[in-house]
């Protein structure tokens, strides 16, 4: 028992997952102990698993019993814990646990690929009680993931054909299944069976004929116990699934291979499963049930739909009669209830959540068609499926607007939409397809002639819920989707755009009857409402200024009303939310807008007298929503995104909004200095939510290249000092703890000053000793941040400000910035023993980046360098000291210390040489302590010597 433990301890040591950062050095020796060792480890356990089940049936001792029990369970758990073993690095995703093979090694084969060795699993399992016979069924489901490939074809087939006798004999005498883990991993079985087995091998053997009929009467028996073991559904779905993958109606030969069972099964399995979750939507509304109701979780819900719409595919005359049927069955039933009244209002919002269950799964079967594989008779049976699902919608409608004192099921109106999502994806597309086989159906059953009814059809569907629901509904934001996705496609919107429905839409966009506009909290939904109905004003660049007009008019209004308020009135509570909506739903319209010409006409509609809106915005110190939604109004106004502000040359527009922008980045700014170090309940949405927003301006003012800035202080506009010298300011007031506390605001913060340090614009900044010393301890602190790229932002900042610091020295020029950094060496010395301590410890994935600025500290400083790199040397153990020093000498010696582009690739490509020479050689690097020191190394000499050496026999 000790042994078993032992070695699963070892296992689950070596493939726990590590930080990302020790990653490479992780799978070094994982993979030498996965070679090396785990094999004879899994040896072991099943050595130890036989010899105990064998044991079981030789007596009746009770003690010896209990004994070889306890070493059965550490032995599967072992096993478990090695076929779970990383072996090739890519760990999966839990929820995707069904759909993995185990790539177990080749060389494993004379373990596994024996005759019996099933047996035991079998054996074991039959004669042991629960708990210990779940582990058996735990470890068969292993066993059943290992990969195809891994069996040789005779092999396969006898590991197939033992391994279905196996699970028929267990589902006939239902072995064990009393027992809920057991039925559960057994309905694992089945799926990862028949996941990673097609089960060619046997088709025609009997074996095949009778796993499939025990697996059918299962499976019936399975779906009436919905309530016992729910998580069992979808492995059991999984499994049909898979069966009607391989399985052609149309092909008299499958008749000889079981064709008739699976046949038969198909239509039963989606029947039954309807039924049970017709039943199980009943019982949680009655609370009967102790479960949830299956309808809360979509994602589940559709992906067993998934399956089912899978199953029904392969036989889809039988299968979407089935869902046919009982879609009009429940209708006719619904409709009964809501003419003469029975049951009051909880019987029709009961039967309007289970009527969800037909209604997604003629959703997902109208999405799983394959147009190459559909036929005429296909595709009008989904035009019928569509159709009674339409007129249940409009019959569901009519009951809504009726008034009738229940509220609506929210289940019920997800599968409509969903419903409406599928359709359109499977007969409307982007690619122009026409099946005019559904729309000749469609146009006899509701009269929808073409694609382009249809989409109205989904437009007025997506207008009534935008009536009819209030946030924060999931139906709010599906239809919100929706409307995206159809504006978002070139072929939907060509065909929408001139809908009278849309246009309704576009003349009403204001209106109170969208409940969901009249909620502060949720931009998001009115960012993608304006996003979709821009791209829809926009349909082509030339839009007629009259329809803009229109389309602006009730902002026009609403903004005109807010500036007419003095400051009080406009402070009122009354009054902000009207003030944050219109600042809200004109950025999410802007986000939307790509070309210049359209661009153009937003800004000319608002410059200048509609735009003092947003600076008044800024100034109300009172609230910070409404700062922060002016704040993000302005980023979006000044973001150059598909180069929409390609200004003429003439063209004053760029300097306009640059002022503007800077305008506000002072006035916010100062607010914030002025507040200083005030108690605030919540100082990320108080202050430094509104900070990054600036940093985020001023990176799109300066990166966007609309405005010459360098000419700005020539003809003395202080617009760009001023937006300089607040945000160092506000640099300056940054804890530097917070950039790691908060990554949205470090990620800022790091981007800030990567373009405004940059080479072609540090020399128009005016970098003060504080400001410099704060900018290096913030990017020293973004070494850290959780990003990659905020730590490859910092990197770059170090080695843009110390290029220009050296740049400017060897041009001879007296600039403040070299001054700056010759009189900090302090600061200097800190970098580069941090950036050095970085490359030689630790396991980065941007090595490339910590080299650029680590090679400038060394041109500057290269003695410290070399006293830092010495003292590492020396805290190491003697017996790895002379591999380390010896690629330490290649990595001092690679580059001359003059910053050239040459040297610095050079230096980086010496470092990933110095990387690789570690890697090789498993040099793991103690970190210095106050331990005594080793015996000194001259590295500068060691290195001189190296070049020596490598100029002589370049020589010789």
């Amino acid at each position: 028992l000790l042994g078993l433990q032992m070695m699963r301890a070892f296992v689950e040591e070596f493939n726990h997952e590590l930080p990302p950062k020790y990653l490479a050095k992780q799978r070094r020796v994982v993979v030498t102990f996965r070679d090396k060792q785990l094999k004879a480890i899994y040896e072991r356990a099943l050595g130890a698993m036989r010899k105990a089940v064998a044991a079981l049936g030789q007596g009746p001792d009770a003690a010896a019993a209990t004994g070889h029990r306890l070493v059965l369970s550490q032995a599967l758990l072992l096993q478990k814990e090695c076929l779970s073993f990383d072996f090739i690095g890519l760990t999966p995703d839990e929820s995707s646990d069904d759909a993995v093979a185990i790539q177990i090694p080749s060389p494993w084969k004379d373990l596994i690929q024996t005759d019996g060795f099933l047996d035991a699993f079998f054996d074991g399992y039959r004669r042991c009680d629960p708990p210990i016979s779940s582990q058996f069924m735990e470890a068969l489901v292993q066993v059943a993931s290992i990969r195809r490939s891994f069996y040789m074809e005779a092999v396969r087939s006898q590991f197939v054909k033992r391994m279905s006798e196996g699970i028929a004999e267990i589902l006939e005498g239902a072995v064990g299944l009393e027992d809920v883990d057991n039925y559960h991993h057994l309905c694992r079985l089945l799926a990862r069976f028949r996941c990673i087995h097609t089960l060619v091998e046997i088709e025609e053997a009997p074996v095949y004929r009778r796993l499939l009929e025990a697996a059918a009467a299962f499976t019936m028996t399975g779906l009436t116990l919905w309530e016992w073991s729910p998580n069992s559904m979808a492995p059991l779905l999984t499994f049909w699934a898979k069966v009607a993958a391989s399985h052609d109606p149309r092909d008299n030969a499958n008749a000889a291979i079981a064709g008739d069972v699976i046949a038969q099964t198909l239509p039963r399995v989606a029947r039954e499963y309807l039924r049970a979750m017709v039943l199980a939507t009943s019982h949680a509304a009655s609370g009967d049930s102790l479960a949830d109701s299956p309808l809360e979780d979509t994602g589940a819900l559709l992906e067993n739909m998934g399956y089912v719409a899978a199953i029904a595919r392969s036989s889809y005359e039988a299968c979407s009669a089935v869902v046919l049927e009982t879609l009009r069955e429940m209708a006719g039933k619904y409709q009964e209830t809501l003419r003469t009244g029975h049951g009051g209002a909880e019987a029709v919002v009961l039967l309007e959540s289970q009527l969800a269950w037909p209604v997604y799964a003629a959703a997902q079967c109208i999405a799983a068609r394959q147009p190459y594989r559909s036929q005429t008779e296909d595709d009008e049976r989904d035009a019928e499926l569509f159709a009674t699902g339409l007129e249940l919608d409009r019959l569901v409608q009519r009951r809504i607007q009726s008034n009738i004192g229940a509220a609506p099921s929210e289940a019920l109106e997800l599968a409509f939409l969903q419903m409406y999502v599928c359709f359109r994806a499977s007969y409307v597309g982007e690619q122009g397809y026409r099946a005019s086989s559904v729309y000749a159906k469609l146009s006899a059953l509701v009269g929808l002639a073409d694609s382009t009814s249809v989409l109205d059809l989904i437009l007025q569907k997506v207008l009534f819920t935008f009536r009819s629901w209030a946030p924060p509904s999931p139906a709010i934001r599906q239809s919100l989707q929706l409307l995206h996705d159809m504006t978002a496609g070139y072929v939907s919107m060509r065909s929408i755009a001139h809908v009278d429905t849309l246009k309704l839409l576009l003349r009403n966009h204001g209106s109170d009857e969208l409940q969901f506009l009249r909620s502060v909290d949720e931009y998001k939904q009115r960012a993608l409402f304006y996003g979709s109905l821009a791209r829809a004003l926009f349909t082509s660049d030339a839009v007629q200024p009259a329809r803009f007009a229109e389309f602006v008019q009730p902002w026009a209004a609403t903004v005109d009303g807010l500036l007419a308020m003095s400051d009080a009135q406009l402070a009122q509570d009354a009054v902000r939310p009207r003030l944050i909506h219109i600042l809200r739903d004109m950025r999410g319209f802007l986000a939307a807008v790509a070309s210049k010409a359209n661009y153009t006409r937003f800004f000319e509609w608002l410059y200048p007298g509609r735009i003092r809106l947003v600076q008044r915005a800024v100034q109300m110190a009172g609230d910070v929503r409404v700062q922060v939604a002016a704040l993000k109004f302005l980023a979006e106004l000044v973001y150059n995104r598909t180069q929409r502000m390609n200004f003429d040359v003439s063209s004053a527009t760029g300097i306009l909004i640059f002022r503007e922008a800077s305008q506000a980045i002072w006035e916010y700014g100062s607010a914030i200095l002025r507040a200083g170090a005030a108690p605030v309940h919540d100082v990320y949405k108080e202050r430094y939510k509104g900070v990054a927003v600036c940093f985020d301006i001023l990176v799109r003012l300066v990166a966007g290249k609309y405005v010459a800035i360098g000419v700005m202080p020539l003809y003395g506009d202080v617009a760009l000092e001023r937006a300089y010298q607040i945000v160092l300011e506000l640099l300056c007031q940054l804890s530097v703890d917070d950039v790691i506390a908060y990554p949205k605001l470090g990620k800022a913060a790091m981007a800030m000053l990567d373009v405004l340090l940059a080479k072609t614009n540090i020399s128009l900044v005016p970098l003060t000793e504080p400001a410099y010393e704060q900018v290096m301890r913030l990017c020293v602190e973004a070494f850290d941040h959780a990003e990659t790229a905020v730590s490859s932002s910092a990197c770059s900042v170090i080695d843009g400000v110390l290029t220009a610091a050296i740049d400017g020295a060897e041009a001879g020029r007296a600039a403040e910035l070299v001054g700056l950094v010759r009189r900090r060496s302090d600061v200097t010395q800190y970098l580069l023993q941090t950036i050095l301590n970085i490359v030689l410890f630790e396991d980065r994935s941007n090595d490339w980046s910590f080299s650029r600025p680590l090679f400038c500290l060394m041109v500057l400083d290269r003695e410290f360098a070399l006293q830092h790199t010495t003292r590492i040397v020396q805290y190491q153990p003697a017996e790895r000291r002379g591999d380390l020093v010896a690629a330490l000498n290649e990595l001092l010696s690679a580059a001359d210390y003059e910053l050239t582009t040459k040297n610095r690739d050079a230096f980086t490509t010496a470092l990933a040489h110095y990387r690789k020479e570690v890697a090789v050689k498993n040099l793991v690097l103690m970190v210095p302590t106050t331990q005594t020191l080793g015996a000194p190394v001259d590295l500068l000499k060691a290195a001189s010597g190296a070049a020596a050496a490598a100029e002589a026999a370049m020589a010789e």
